[in-house]
């Protein structure tokens, strides 16, 4: 049942345009509302739903608030995962993404730059040995 509950203030509410008292509609009105929806918990969750989510109070009935706040929770937290799982999606396909040739052209120039270091280092090594070569046999 799709209730139009709207104009919320502490003393009135608007239910399917008929402004009523905020303790009747959640006490008579709800109560009436339940007991019509019967053993139908679905109906009795739409109808606390839709009271909770308009700010009334729907104490009266612990057992259905508890289960549209225990639905409400599961929802958020299959939602958080399927997040969390689309986010980890997302950055695995980045990883699989071909590089720009600008991108190549900096990872070359930087190997080629750290090979020229080596190649200094090494020469300076030799230098400093006296000798143009690594091994200590000569």
């Amino acid at each position: 049942m799709q209730l139009n509950i709207q104009n919320v203030t502490p003393e009135t509410v608007e239910v399917q345009g008929q402004s009523v008292t905020r303790t009747f509609a959640e006490g008579v009105m709800l109560s009436g509302l339940i007991a019509g929806a019967g053993k139908n918990d679905s109906a009795r969750e739409a109808i606390v739903k839709q009271y909770l989510d308009a700010g009334l109070i729907a104490d009266a009935f612990p057992a259905v608030v508890r289960a549209v706040r225990a639905r409400e929770a599961h929802s958020a937290a299959e939602r958080e995962r399927q997040l969390a799982e689309s986010r980890a999606h997302a950055e695995r396909v980045a990883s699989y993404a071909t590089p720009t040739a600008l991108e190549v052209a900096r990872r070359r120039a930087k190997r080629e730059a750290r090979e020229a270091e080596y190649r200094a280092r090494g020469a300076a090594i030799r230098a400093a040995n006296g000798r143009s070569s690594w091994s200590s046999w000569e």
